[in-house]
């Protein structure tokens, strides 16, 4: 026990860090073969990790208010020495992971599937930031393979469990909250250098194309003088929904400073018409505060240099940028329009 605890300590870094442990350590606590961890999602389904015979499975689970795993999380540590008679006693449902192809299946109405099945099982709930969030469980293909000792042990496994997914659950928000650009929900500039290495990798290793494009708002400095600071925060929040919906994965968009927006984007040579004709039906359609005028976007786009030097890349893409802006005329600008400047390199 004292070398499973180290192991989570050491591992509390994030959510899948510690799945993975308990996972690797259950089977040196316990006479089990199968280790499942469920964890609810956002959305109100189940994310179910199962681990059987040296495979694991991942599979996302509909919330059941019937199901065992259900009446555990809301409720206290069960110990199922014999899962076919407790099913005799209690209406309550129990999906199986099948082993190969992730599929969950009702126990009380399928065939049993092929090759050894849990007989017996514990079940103990695991709460992460002060709500119960989740349920671990420790399975055996043999009838009776637990007693009340092994509940004890996984009942204080399970405290640990939770301590370890509450701290990595707070390290992966801080984490978060430190990449994120907290106007807008983009990524920020921290984000952008800390990503830029690995993207830039991705793109030699697989041979693929990957443009980087800098984008400003037209004249936003006579919006904060004309309407207040508050008024072009709105702007920018908007924009940055804007260009969200716009650039979904894998295209990434960030945030560098004041109206100044960094896309990163792949394959860009081929998209770049079809990605200016969402943009410009994304502005358009846009709930911009009233009163401000046509919203335009001015961008530069350009191609990794030879150099591989981030600064180089924003350089070459910003004086293309501020190109696009000197050529900008009145008679030539489109409402809730872009420009992207003189083109790829």
């Amino acid at each position: 026990m004292v070398q499973v605890l180290a192991s989570l300590a050491r591992n509390s870094h994030e959510v899948e860090a510690v799945v993975q442990v308990v996972h690797q350590q259950a089977g040196t606590l316990f006479p089990s073969q199968v280790t499942m961890l469920g964890l609810l999602q956002p959305e109100g389904d189940w994310l179910w990790e199962l681990r059987e015979d040296g495979q694991r499975f991942t599979q996302h689970v509909p919330f059941y208010p019937d199901g065992i795993m259900e009446n555990v999380l809301h409720g206290n540590a069960l110990s199922v020495p014999d899962i076919d008679a407790h099913l005799e006693q209690h209406p309550i449902r129990v999906r199986r992971m099948t082993r190969g192809d992730d599929v969950i299946a009702d126990v009380r109405r399928q065939d049993e599937p092929p090759g050894p099945v849990a007989r017996s099982m514990l079940f103990v709930p695991l709460e992460i930031q002060g709500q119960r969030a989740g349920v671990l469980s420790i399975q055996s293909y043999e009838v009776g393979a637990f007693d009340d000792t092994d509940l004890e042990f996984l009942n204080l496994l399970a405290q640990h469990v939770s301590i370890a997914l509450d701290n990595a659950a707070l390290r992966e928000e801080l984490g978060r909250l430190t990449r994120t650009d907290m106007l807008t929900g983009l990524h920020n500039r921290r984000a952008f250098y800390h990503d830029m290495p690995e993207v830039m990798g991705t793109a030699r290793r697989e041979g693929k194309e990957l443009s980087l494009i800098m984008l400003d708002i037209h004249q936003f400095k006579r919006i904060n003088d004309a309407h207040g600071y508050q008024v072009g925060d709105t702007v920018l929040k908007t924009l940055g929904q804007v260009l969200m919906t716009t650039f979904p994965a894998p295209d990434v968009t960030y945030r560098l400073s004041g109206d100044e927006f960094v896309l990163l984007v792949w394959n860009a040579a081929v998209r770049l018409d079809g990605l200016v004709t969402r943009l410009t039906h994304g502005l358009r359609s846009a709930g911009w505060p009233t009163d401000l005028g046509p919203i335009s976007l001015q961008g530069g786009v350009a191609q990794p240099p030879p150099s591989g030097d981030i600064d180089d890349w924003l350089s070459l893409a910003d004086a293309r940028m501020y190109h696009a802006k000197r050529q900008r005329t009145g008679g030539s600008q489109v409402n809730w329009g872009l420009d992207f400047g003189d083109g790829l390199s």
